[in-house]
């Protein structure tokens, strides 16, 4: 025994010994950071953010990636956040975050996983892609005739203006339907900064370097057997446009033509419909593409242009 008589303990890490007064460090293990965005589990994730909870007092280590044991992504965050994150579609990624107070390791997350938007995209092609600064989505871009488009559908909610499929947030991989009478009033918020709605004339533009009106939407259409309703029409997305059939929202309102159709709104007005606006379409039936007048009470997708 040490000095019984002269030593005592008054707290967990101080020694009283005479007039002397001594603190020395103990490691505490803090709770591990849960994940908050998105979920552990998530599906269908196109926001490029990872948060989790804090650990006071701490910087963070972000492990992130495709592989079982993610590798390290960042190191030295400030915040229990990260972002943008670039995700690429139809992946399953993994991600841990390691707290520590400088060089001491006060607590570890388990491994999380989400699933990224299920749509694949044209092999052979190069895609670029850009994070939209009002919400944080990820869309991936395709070339096509010398102009650079969206080969994703928009998903960027206008409140009163714009749904998902039968208003269920589960049909995401096909974006929002947005109402034609939106087209009206500022054009200019709709599509992310630096973007836009294409004209009619762009559409047709795009259409003719794929082969036509009347040939390209072999070119245009997403190849795999997910989506598109089977029939004897071809889907090659040698264009690489990987479009969806996100059906339609009528004026009643009620949703169809999922898996059938899939119709773009066009920022060219029809100067003899009050209301309407140009818009193309594809059909799962047939190879040709259709520009037509659309109902300005009905809403469809939307593919937006660089400008």
């Amino acid at each position: 025994m040490i000095g019984q008589a002269w030593r005592r303990w008054v707290s967990p890490g101080i020694v009283l010994a005479g007039a002397a007064l001594w603190m020395f460090g103990t490691a505490r293990a803090a709770p591990p950071p849960a994940a908050l965005q998105p979920a552990d589990g998530a599906v269908d994730v196109n926001v490029g953010v990872l948060r989790w909870t804090e650990v006071p007092g701490c910087v963070y280590d972000l492990r992130f990636g495709t592989e079982a044991a993610p590798p390290l992504y960042r190191t030295g965050l400030a915040v229990a956040q990260e972002k943008p994150v670039v995700l690429e579609l139809d992946r399953t990624y993994r991600w841990q975050v390691v707290a520590r107070r400088d060089t001491v390791v006060v607590a570890t997350s388990p491994v999380f996983s989400f699933a990224t938007l299920p749509i694949a995209l044209q092999p052979s092609l190069a895609y670029g892609h850009f994070v939209d600064a009002r919400d944080d989505k990820v869309y991936w871009t395709v070339t096509v005739g010398g102009r650079e488009w969206m080969a994703q559908n928009l998903d960027y909610e206008l409140p009163g203006a714009s749904w998902y499929y039968d208003d269920d947030p589960r049909r995401k991989v096909y974006g929002r339907l947005y109402a034609g009478r939106a087209l009206a009033g500022d054009q200019a918020a709709i599509c992310p900064a630096g973007w836009r709605i294409p004209t009619r004339a762009e559409w047709v533009e795009l259409l003719d370097a794929l082969g036509g009106a009347k040939a390209a939407g072999p070119a245009c259409k997403e190849a795999g057997p997910a989506y598109w309703r089977r029939s004897d029409a071809a889907r090659l997305n040698t264009g690489g446009l990987t479009v969806l059939p996100g059906g339609s929202r009528d004026r009643k309102p009620s949703f169809g033509n999922l898996g059938k159709y899939a119709n773009f709104w066009t920022a060219t007005p029809d100067p003899e419909i009050p209301g309407g606006y140009y818009q193309v379409d594809f059909g799962f039936m047939r190879d040709a593409v259709n520009v037509s007048t659309g109902d300005g009470d009905w809403s469809y997708a939307i593919r937006c242009v660089k400008d």
